[in-house]
């Protein structure tokens, strides 16, 4: 890494069940301990999130789906942005068009 980029082309994804995870930032980088990470993520089928004690925002790039937040349904579709308070039970309750990829932010 150099003091302004970070080429994450040959940043390791983690395969899951349901998809799969890249950590591409995690704060620590910068030494600041900011409490903010950024990844990408991949729904290839639905996923219970559960609940964190920090605040998460799901930028969707691509695909359709359904998620369940804090009891509410919400459908989402590109360039949509699903925003889920700390706290907050959560989950990519139905994948319609995909596979969902997305911009993953949690953050206190």
């Amino acid at each position: 890494m150099s003091k302004f980029c970070i080429d994450t082309r040959n940043v390791p994804k983690t395969d899951k069940d349901w998809g799969s995870l890249k950590s591409l930032f995690d704060g620590s980088s910068l030494a600041t301990g900011s409490g903010f990470t950024l990844g990408s993520i991949v729904y290839a089928k639905p996923h219970y999130s559960g609940v964190h004690e920090d605040h998460e925002a799901i930028y969707i790039l691509e695909g359709r789906g359904r998620a369940l937040i804090g009891g509410e349904e919400v459908d989402f579709q590109d360039d949509f942005l699903l925003v889920v308070p700390a706290g907050t039970e959560h989950s990519i309750s139905h994948v319609t068009e995909g596979p969902v990829k997305a911009i993953l932010v949690h953050f206190t």
